[in-house]
């Protein structure tokens, strides 16, 4: 891991110096995932609901509280905040670690 650990090291000190270098192990929608998942965990730091937590990650527009029972946005805002805690929990490191291609 000492390679990986570098990488994210090189990394750091890059956006620190603001000459971002982005990470080519993770997609956007990872990206986008993971920061969802942060929100989610900051929410219920906060004692939000997963309603309130749903509502403002993804809009009162779209969030109804009439259809929340049995809406896509319910579930989806519990898996990121199971997910999150189980990153914070223990799975934070697997980012570091790089997917290597299999020649």
């Amino acid at each position: 891991m000492a390679h990986d650990r570098l990488q994210a090291i090189e990394r750091f000190i890059r956006l620190i110096r603001r000459q971002h270098l982005p990470d080519a192990q993770l997609t956007a929608a990872q990206r986008r995932r993971l920061g969802h998942m942060l929100r989610c965990l900051d929410g219920r730091e906060e004692q939000a609901s997963h309603f309130e937590v749903a509502t403002a990650l993804f809009g009162r527009r779209l969030v109804s509280a009439a259809d929340w029972h049995d809406s896509a946005f319910r579930y989806q805002t519990h898996r990121l905040v199971r997910d999150g805690f189980k990153m914070v929990e223990r799975g934070y490191r697997q980012l570091l670690r790089a997917r290597r291609r299999l020649s």
